[in-house]
This record gives C-alpha cells, sequence and structure tokens, in this order.
C-alpha cells in the first residue's frame, strides 16, 4: 500500500515544474550552442567572428579531423562555417575587442621561399626588416626596405655569411643571431650552430658562441636579450630535419644564458622536451618558452643527415607556452603552463608592449594576456612561424611563415613603440564598437 500525504499533489505539481524548468534551460543552452559564431558590433562579418563562450560549447556531432587546423573543423552549426573565412577570431568579447580596434586589417605582402622562413627583426636604425631561414645550402638573408611602398624582399649576404638563422633581436646597432646551420663543406664554411652577432649597415658579421664546452650547439633556435645584456637562447634537436645541419644533435634540449662579456654560456633550464621561442616580459622577470615537442624527428646519428627526414606531427606531446619567474639571482622558478595551441605548436612568442603574449601557431596568430587567456586569433591562408613588430611606432605586425609575409594592423603595439603613440592606439576602439549587443549569424 503507497501512502499518500496531504500535499501530495502540490509535491507532485512542483516536481513537474522542476523538470519542466530543467527541460527550458537545457532547450536554451542547446539553442545558444548552435550558434557559436557571432558578429561582433559594428564590425563587419564574417571577417570579424566572436566566439560564444570562448567557442567552449558546440551543439550535435563534432569533430577536429586529421588537419589540425580549427577552421576546418566538423560542427553541427551553420555559424561554424562562417569561421573558415574570418580573418579575426575574438575569444575574449573584452579585452579582445580591445586588441583588435574598430579597422583591423590582415593583408598579404609578397611571397617568400617554401622552406622554413623564420626569425624576422625589425631594424630602427634603417627602417628594414631582415628575415632569415632555414633553407638547405642558402646562406643569405631577405632584407625588406619599410620605406617603400609597396614594400619588396631582396636577398643579401653577410660578411661572412651566417647559415640558418633561426632567430634575431637587434639591441643598440647590432643585430643578434641563433643559427642553426651546421655545414663544413658548404661554401663560406665551416658552419656550426650558435651565437652570431651583426651590423645591419655595413653587413658586417661576427661568432659570438660556437659550442658547449667542446660539444656542438644542436640547433640554436630562438633568442632573447635580458634588461642587463645577456643573451638566452633555446636548443632543441631538430635542425637535422629541417636540413641544415650534417651533424647529430650531441646534447640534451635545453635553454642556455650566454654573457657577451664574459663568454659564460650556461644551461638555464632542461625541463622542456622541446624548447622553441623565447621571450621577456617589459619588466624583464618573466621569461615566457614555448615547447613544441609536438614535432618529432630522427636525431639517431647513424642516419645520414641527408635521410633524416621531416619533423613528425603528434598532437599529443606538448605543444605549450609556458611563463617562468625570472629571480633577482637570475635564475628561473615557478614554472607554469599558460596556452597550449589550438593548431599545431605555439613556433615563437613575442612580447607587446603591454605585457600581451603574441604566438604564431598554425595557420594563424594568437595573442594572450600576460596568464595566458586567449584574446583573438588572426587566420591566415599560409603555416605561420614567427612574427615582429615593426615600423617606427612598431604597430605593424609582420607575420612570416612557409611561402608567405602578411602585415596585420590591430590595436597593439610591440616593445620600442613611443609612449604616446601608444596611448593614442589604445583609446582609438569607440564606445559604439565595444558594447553593441552580439548578433548570432546563421548564414
Amino acid at each position: 500500500m503507497r501512502s499518500v500525504s496531504p500535499n501530495g499533489d502540490a509535491t507532485l505539481s512542483w516536481g513537474s515544474s522542476l523538470m519542466h524548468l530543467a527541460g527550458l534551460l537545457l532547450l536554451t543552452r542547446t539553442t545558444d550552442a548552435a550558434q557559436v559564431a557571432k558578429k561582433c558590433g559594428n564590425l563587419d562579418f564574417p571577417a570579424v567572428i566572436c566566439l560564444d563562450r570562448y567557442g567552449s560549447l558546440l551543439s550535435g556531432q563534432f569533430s577536429r579531423g586529421t588537419l589540425d587546423v580549427y577552421s576546418a573543423s566538423s560542427v553541427d552549426d551553420t555559424s561554424f562555417t562562417n569561421i573558415k573565412s574570418a580573418s579575426f577570431l575574438v575569444f575574449d568579447q573584452d579585452k579582445g575587442l580591445d586588441v583588435l580596434g574598430t579597422a583591423p586589417k590582415v593583408e598579404e605582402m609578397f611571397d617568400l621561399d617554401s622552406a622554413a622562413p623564420e626569425a624576422p627583426v625589425y631594424v630602427p636604425d634603417t627602417n628594414e626588416l631582415w628575415i632569415g631561414g632555414l633553407q638547405t645550402g642558402v646562406t643569405s638573408q631577405t632584407v625588406v626596405d619599410l620605406s617603400q611602398n609597396p614594400p619588396k624582399p631582396v636577398k643579401r649576404t653577410l660578411n661572412p655569411p651566417i647559415y640558418a638563422a633561426n632567430g634575431m633581436r637587434y639591441r643598440d646597432g647590432r643585430v643578434w643571431v641563433s643559427a642553426a646551420g651546421g655545414n663544413d663543406t658548404l661554401a663560406g664554411g665551416p658552419y656550426h650552430p650558435g651565437i652570431y652577432s651583426f651590423d645591419p649597415k655595413t653587413g658586417d658579421s661576427r661568432v659570438e658562441a660556437n659550442n658547449y664546452y667542446g660539444w656542438y650547439i644542436n640547433s640554436a633556435n630562438d633568442l632573447d636579450i635580458d634588461p642587463s645584456g645577456q643573451v638566452w637562447f633555446t636548443d632543441p634537436l631538430y635542425s637535422r630535419n629541417m636540413g641544415v645541419n650534417t651533424e647529430a644533435p650531441l646534447l640534451q634540449a635545453a635553454v642556455y644564458r650566454y654573457n657577451p662579456v664574459s663568454g659564460q654560456i650556461q644551461v638555464m633550464d632542461d625541463t622542456l622536451e622541446f624548447p622553441n621561442g623565447i621571450a621577456f616580459s617589459p619588466d624583464g622577470k618573466i621569461l615566457y618558452l614555448t615547447n613544441t615537442a609536438a614535432g618529432v624527428g630522427n636525431i639517431d646519428p647513424g642516419t645520414p643527415w641527408q635521410n633524416a627526414g621531416a619533423l613528425k606531427y603528434v598532437s599529443t606531446n606538448k605543444r605549450t607556452l609556458y611563463a617562468f619567474d625570472v629571480g633577482t639571482d637570475g635564475l628561473l622558478r615557478n614554472r607554469r603552463p599558460l596556452y597550449t595551441a589550438m593548431d599545431y605548436v605555439a613556433d615563437c612568442v613575442k612580447v607587446a608592449s603591454n605585457g600581451y603574449l603574441v604566438t604564431a601557431a598554425g595557420h594563424g596568430v594568437d595573442i594572450l594576456d600576460p596568464t595566458g587567456v586567449h584574446l583573438m586569433r588572426i587566420q591566415l591562408n599560409f603555416l605561420a612561424v614567427s612574427v615582429e613588430f615593426a615600423g617606427p611606432q612598431r604597430d605593424s605586425l609582420w607575420i612570416i611563415g612557409h611561402g608567405k609575409a602578411a602585415r596585420a594592423t590591430i590595436n597593439l603595439t610591440g616593445q620600442g613603440a613611443s609612449t604616446a603613440s601608444a596611448r593614442r592606439r589604445r583609446h582609438t576602439r569607440t564606445h559604439a564598437a565595444r558594447h553593441p549587443a552580439h548578433q548570432s549569424i546563421s548564414e
């Protein structure tokens, strides 16, 4: 026998109401999920797309697929198809729209070698953009005079040549280079991976450091310079896989610090399997490093360098951007992950004047705040490998990649820009562009 309380009917009615309300909430959430791509205020759609809830809620069936490109994902959402044609994706609709500005633009400027161009660096003395690269047997650099309209790339060979410039930074009239090339028989050699520098006006270069206690440096990849003038560089294992080094790796992958005054090279970190991009915060108190261990290469010394083969991509390996605190003693502490690349790997990192992080990752460039919050992405039709802020006010973001160079104009400046210019750009976006209600788009 079932006992029924005097208020049993009311209880059943209340329970039914709760179930009905839950159903409505589920229906609302499902409806919201069906429109992940939205219009961003008054900005052009679909050139600029705001991602609802950072894109973390997708409706129905979805699949990333075998091609590791976010915009190529298969999603049961008619609005998602617009992402393929977008130039800008906004994830954080407050800070991200601030970075975007009122008139964002990205344009392909000229073709580059199909092999991996690398290491763009802006030289303010000459208003030039220098570009290195990892092309087998090629010892010239690409130079772009930004005073020309349109700017055009030309080849220039330093004296003596530098082989496979993989990272470059400008400081006090000289360009510092981390070079990955190693070859004893190539004209102008012998070449060894290491740290170099050159005068961009005369083209005269010199070797700064080329070994660690007699061991060849594996593959000097990227570098940055701390406030005291010491050069920090990453040394992974992959230069043979890029066809620019005849020697197999002899050392563990690591991050080093080179003192140009004393000549000392000191290992600073060996916890990253594949240290790659490197950059300091504007105050020099944080070091950002990328780990691109998702690129796996053959490092067997028994394999001839010509047969080492290209890197293989394994998405389950580390492809993460990290932050380290730099102590007053110069040592690194408190490693923490900030961001796992949404496409391929975070191949480089540069730091804007306001401390925001810019990294090339797959077919795009991601912009993060200093804590790793993903603010926005610039989408490209080519594989991006590195970026550089250029121009007298550092207000042009150049993007270098496989076969192409592009230039983006957004509300972000690189370090070295004048304070007045940076302040003007931070306040260019109008209230109307920031606050209108976002509209769902399904066309």
